[in-house]
Parts: structure tokens; C-alpha cells; sequence
């Protein structure tokens, strides 16, 4: 299945940002977790691998990964957010975590173009293929790749694997970096590397 995580985000059927009073929460799933203290001991056994995969960020997409400290930093303002802020060691505002799952071609709507997702496998599984239709492209994906990519642009998907397998898809939702007073990144370009 999927579990869809954040520290904070809109609730369901408030999708919409209307303006700086509309308020961010902790995902659904996350409060559950959280109620049964799960939730916080996963995201304390996760801190290391989800700031290595914010690391991998501030390489590839400087900007973004600029603009997700930004935010970051900013819903440390939002009291009811600095509990779970303690624990999430991402930049990113989302984290999907999908076990077992063939995950059908799609394009990521609540993004933006510009930015990048970060996807990572893990588990004893064999023979998982990483789409990329609309490019012409079939990827080996074994446990322990990590791929960034534009996932609003890019149609990708997983074929089903043989064995254990649970991926952790990265993203920022583009509502939640409306409803902060950050400024957006653009599209990455080599003169961040100049």
C-alpha cells in the first residue's frame, strides 16, 4: 500500500490556498501515527537517510533545495507543526512511502515543474524496472538506487517486483509553498554550479 506523510500540509477537500490564514497540518496518517508513537520513532529511524537524500538535493538543485530550508525554517512559526518539525530531517514537505506496489506511469500534479522529486528503493527484491515512457526510457531499478527527477513532467512508473520492496518518493507540494512566504525556485541551470 501507500502511507502519504508531511509536517505539513493542507487537509483533505483544502487543497486550496487562500491566503496566509489557511492553515497547515501534520498529514492524517502522520497524527495516527503519531498517536501510537510509530510515527515518531520511524521518522527518528529515518532523520539520517531523509537528510542524506536533502544532501543529494542541495547538489543537484541548489535553488530548491534553498527555497525547501526556507520553508522549512518558516513552519517552524506555525506552533502546532514544531513537535513533528523536531523529528522530520527532510527538506522536502512530503514523503509517500509505497510497499510492495506497482506503481502505474503518472505525472506528480501537486508539484511544480521546476523541481525535482527524490525516489529511493529499498528491500530483498529482485527485477523492478523504472519507466520513463514519454522519453523512450527502461531503468533497472535494484535496492538502494536513488533517482531525481521532474516527476510533473516526467510520466514514470514501476513494474512489479519480485520480493520486498518499498520506495520513499520525496516531494514538495506546490499548495504548501504557496501557502509560505518563501519565493519559488526555478527550473535548475548550470550557473548554479558557477
Amino acid at each position: 500500500g501507500v502511507v502519504n506523510l508531511s509536517p505539513g500540509w493542507f487537509e483533505v477537500g483544502h487543497d486550496i490556498c487562500h491566503g496566509p490564514d489557511d492553515t497547515l497540518c501534520e498529514s492524517a496518517s502522520l497524527k495516527l501515527a503519531n498517536m501510537a508513537k510509530g510515527g515518531h520513532a520511524w521518522l527518528t529511524a529515518i532523520g539520517e537517510s531523509a537528510a542524506l537524500l536533502s544532501s543529494v538535493l542541495r547538489v543537484i538543485h541548489p535553488n530548491l533545495y534553498a527555497m525547501a530550508r526556507r520553508s522549512m525554517n518558516e513552519m517552524f512559526t506555525h506552533e502546532n507543526l514544531a513537535d513533528v518539525l523536531q523529528m522530520w530531517m527532510s527538506v522536502f514537505n512530503g514523503v509517500s512511502v509505497i510497499c510492495n506496489w506497482e506503481t502505474p506511469v503518472h505525472r506528480d500534479n501537486y508539484s511544480s515543474s521546476e523541481w525535482y522529486d527524490m525516489l529511493t528503493t529499498i528491500g530483498p527484491y529482485e527485477s523492478a524496472i523504472f519507466e520513463l515512457p514519454g522519453v523512450g526510457l527502461r531503468f533497472r531499478y535494484p535496492s538502494g538506487t536513488v533517482i531525481g527527477l521532474c516527476g510533473r513532467v516526467l510520466r514514470h512508473g514501476v513494474l512489479e517486483a519480485r520480493g520486498e520492496r518499498i520506495c520513499l518518493a520525496y516531494y514538495m507540494r506546490k499548495n504548501v509553498q504557496d501557502r509560505l512566504t518563501t519565493s519559488m525556485a526555478s527550473w535548475n541551470s548550470r550557473n548554479a554550479y558557477i
